[in-house]
C-alpha cells in the first residue's frame, strides 16, 4: 500500500472512517488553512556517511520557487536506507493543499510520489517485494481499507515507466485516494539518482492538461537541484 494524505494543519491523527487510530499513520482530511510557506528539517544519514547535500538552502530555494509558481505542495525527499527522508516541503498558494508527510519523517521506499520515482533503478523483482513489504507494515498499522497489491504494482510499473520514458510521474488515487501527484528524481552527478522532488494536488488540480503544463517546472526544478548535491 502507498501511503500519502491530504491536510493542511496539524491534526490528531484519523482512520478514513473519523475513528482515532495508531498515532504512527495519520489519514488524510480535506480543509485549508494560512499558507505556510516550507518546513525545514536537518538531513539525517546516519552511520556516520557525510551528507550528500552541498548547498541545502539552495534546495530549500528551488522547492519554494516551485511552489511558487504552481500554487500547490512541493516536497524534496532523499532516499535512506530503505526509506525515503523528507528533507523540505513548500506550500503553494491554493487553499486545498495535499500535505504528503511530515518534514523530516522517513517512510518506506515505495511508499510515496518520492519513493516511487526512486524504485525506478530497482530489478521489477525487488519493486514488487517492496511494495509487499509496505502493503504489510499499513495492515499492522491501520484498519481502513487498502487498495488490492496488484493494482499498487501494476501502477507503480506504471509510474517507473513513466519515469524512465518522459523524466517524472503522474499518478492519481494509488498513493491515497483522492490525491494526485507528479515525482521526477533528482539527477546527481556521482550516482543512480537518490533524491526527488515532487508536486502534490487534490485530484480536482491535476487533470492530464495541466500535469502536461507542470511538467517543464518540475523537470527545471530537478536540474536545479542538482548543482546543490553531490
Amino acid at each position: 500500500m502507498v501511503r500519502d494524505g491530504v491536510e493542511v494543519a496539524h491534526l490528531d491523527p484519523v482512520d478514513s472512517d473519523g475513528s482515532f487510530d495508531d498515532p504512527s499513520a495519520s489519514s488524510p482530511l480535506l480543509t485549508s488553512a494560512p499558507c505556510a510557506r516550507s518546513r525545514i528539517s536537518p538531513y539525517l544519514l546516519g552511520l556516520g556517511a557525510p551528507s550528500p547535500i552541498n548547498d541545502f538552502a539552495g534546495i530549500e530555494k528551488v522547492a519554494r520557487r516551485l511552489a511558487d509558481r504552481t500554487g500547490d505542495t512541493v516536497y524534496v525527499a532523499m532516499r535512506r536506507l530503505d526509506g525515503v527522508h523528507y528533507l523540505t516541503r513548500a506550500d503553494g498558494s491554493y487553499p486545498i493543499r495535499a500535505v504528503v508527510v511530515e518534514v523530516g519523517e522517513t517512510v518506506p521506499l515505495g511508499a510515496t510520489f518520492a519513493g516511487i520515482a526512486l524504485l525506478s533503478w530497482h530489478e521489477p523483482e525487488a519493486v514488487e517485494a517492496r511494495l509487499l513489504a509496505n502493503e504489510r507494515l499499513w495492515r499492522t498499522m491501520r484498519a481502513a481499507e487498502l487498495p488490492d497489491l496488484q493494482d499498487t504494482v501494476a501502477a507503480v510499473r506504471r509510474a517507473i515507466a513513466q519515469v524512465h520514458e518522459r523524466g517524472y510521474f503522474f499518478d492519481r488515487d494509488t498513493v491515497m485516494r483522492g490525491v494526485s501527484g507528479m515525482a521526477a528524481p533528482i539527477p546527481s552527478r556521482t550516482a543512480d539518482p537518490y533524491m526527488a522532488i515532487t508536486i502534490s494536488a487534490i485530484n480536482d488540480r491535476l487533470p492530464p492538461s495541466r500535469v502536461d503544463e507542470l511538467a517543464p517546472l518540475l523537470l527545471e526544478a530537478a536540474r536545479e537541484i542538482t548543482a546543490s548535491i553531490r
